[in-house]
């Protein structure tokens, strides 16, 4: 599964968006585990065409595999800090809510501003952003099963003649 094409409408969009905004707030996200330099394909270069889109009807994004992978993983970090996001103490300066990732806090009261006034709506948020990962897996997984539909090749014949 080389690249897969993502249609989102402007509230998944906005859910997508907070999910890479998570995923690129935690530090060295955007490093290969093994060699610790940064990836070629990352969900930096998805939220610059991502971005843009925000406000159409219906955004278009394309994905990579590390990249769908990653955005998945940062879709379900994006619910644990929803979840928690309305027992967050406010922050001293008054700006928003201690979350535990830089920025989280942020794009969420950019992109969703309803969660300012009132943080148990932050639970809703994670509900629709689980039911948007819960999407793409099953889309995806359609992809994959189509991948894998290509005739088998003929399976050899033991060399051992007694079944076993």
């Amino acid at each position: 599964m080389p690249e897969i094409t993502l249609q989102l409408r402007q509230e998944d969009a906005k859910l997508a968006f907070l999910a890479i905004a998570y995923h690129l707030g935690r530090p060295g996200s955007e490093l290969d585990p093994i060699t610790k330099q940064p990836v070629e394909h990352g969900l930096a270069e998805v939220a610059q065409a991502l971005q843009p889109q925000l406000r159409l009807a219906v955004a278009t994004v394309s994905l990579r595999t590390g990249q769908l992978r990653r955005l998945l993983s940062g879709m379900l970090g994006s619910v644990t800090e929803l979840k928690a996001y309305p027992m967050l103490g406010l922050r001293t300066d008054g700006s928003g809510r201690r979350s535990t990732v830089p920025g989280f806090d942020g794009s969420l009261q950019h992109l969703l501003p309803e969660v300012v006034d009132d943080p148990a709506l932050a639970l809703d948020v994670a509900e629709r952003m689980l039911t948007l990962k819960r999407r793409i897996d099953h889309e995806t997984a359609a992809l994959e099963e189509k991948d894998e539909e290509q005739p088998a090749s003929p399976r050899r014949r033991a060399w051992w003649p007694f079944g076993r």
